[in-house]
Formats: structure tokens, sequence, C-alpha cells
């Protein structure tokens, strides 16, 4: 899971999500992406413009935005709660589907997905999609250059771990860095709410008080 964390956060800010989710043989798979695009709203959406943690990607992949808030509309990785199932639940069910049909007639694949290879035998999500908090994009010099994923004892401590033990890395090594406020999901306002980015414990520390450790990083 802390794998597929980091894949779902490095693929969704990437300048290739976009190509590769439209690349997909799967209509099901490619209608995310204008979906997406009509959603939040902008045009060149899932083109590496923006940083999504798996938090901002768990937002987007929920029945009702903002998150429990019924009567909302679906995000737009997610299917509308009429349909919504622990086996429907949007672009992260459709990515695995040809690959469990086919799991099911006894010809499996051998990865859940279908998106266009970017080495022979490897694509991007090999083992599909994370929407649970703890995932976190990667950057060097204003470039992508992968994730890093935490999961253990509960989404938010995921969250708070995997935020500030790359603001720690970034710090002692000098060369990495989390992105860019500017660039962060959480700049985005849609249909009345505002994406998350991260969300830290409040006073997480056994021997402080300390609280809001995220902000300002």
């Amino acid at each position: 899971v802390a794998v597929q964390k980091a894949r779902s956060a490095s693929f969704l800010s990437s300048p290739s999500a976009a190509s590769d989710l439209t690349g997909d043989p799967d209509s099901g798979v490619s209608a995310y992406v204008p979906a997406t695009r009509s959603f939040l709203p902008d045009a060149v959406a899932l083109t590496g413009r923006t940083a999504f943690s798996t938090r901002a990607i768990g937002n987007l992949a929920r029945p009702f935005y903002p998150d429990g808030q019924v009567g909302q509309p679906n995000g737009p990785l997610s299917v509308p709660i009429a349909s919504f199932n622990p086996f429907n639940t949007g672009l992260q069910s459709a990515l695995i589907a040809s690959n469990l049909v086919a799991a099911l007639g006894g010809t499996s694949q051998g990865r859940c997905t279908a998106l266009p290879d970017v080495t022979p035998g490897q694509n991007r999500l090999q083992n599909g999609l994370q929407i649970f908090a703890g995932g976190m994009p990667v950057y060097r010099g204003g470039v992508l250059v992968g994730a890093i994923g935490v999961s253990g004892d509960g989404i938010d401590q995921d969250d708070m771990i995997s935020f500030l033990g790359l603001t720690n890395a970034a710090t002692r090594l000098g060369t990495i860095r989390q992105a860019d406020a500017r660039i962060r999901a959480d700049q985005i306002v849609t249909h009345s709410a505002r994406l998350r980015y991260v969300n830290c414990p409040v006073a997480p520390y056994l021997d402080t008080n300390a609280q809001n450790i995220c902000q300002g990083l």
C-alpha cells in the first residue's frame, strides 16, 4: 500500500497522467480525464501543472465532494453515490476491471492495469491507484522525480509522516523538496470547496502541545 500511494501521487502529478489514462484501451478509464478537467475546471489538468498528494486524490475520488456532504456532486474520479460500492468506486476500480475479468477467466495479464507501457511489460500504475492519504510527490529543481508513500497506523498519521519525512529529507539532503506551495492541489477551489493536500493531526507529539506542525512547510 505504501508503494501504491507513492506511485499514485507520482502518476497523477506527472506530465503523462492524462495521456496515459487516455491511452488505456478501456474507454471507462479514459473518460475520467475530461471529467476531471471539467470538474476542476482546468482544460489541461493532469499534465503535471498540479502536485497531487494521495489525500487530494482521495478528495476527488469520493462519491460526494466535499466528502461527507450529502447531496453534493461526486468527485470526478468517483462514480455517483447511486452507483458507488466497494467494487465500483470510479477510476480506482475502472483501472483494474479488465484484469479482474481476465483473472476470473484464468487469463490474468499479471498486472493490475492496462495503461500504456513505459518500458516493455511495465506501466506507471502496475498495481492500481491508491486513494488513502500518505503519498507525496517529490521534486528536484522544480521537476517531479518521484514520490514517497507511508502506510501504517492510520491515514492522518501516514499523511503527517510522509509530509514531514519529505520535509526533513529535503533539509538534510538539499537536493529534493516538497512541491512548491504554488502548485499544490490545495490551491484549487472547486464547487465551493478547497482540495486538501496534507492534514496533520492536532498536537500529534507526546512531549509537546505544538499544533499546525505542517503549516508553512
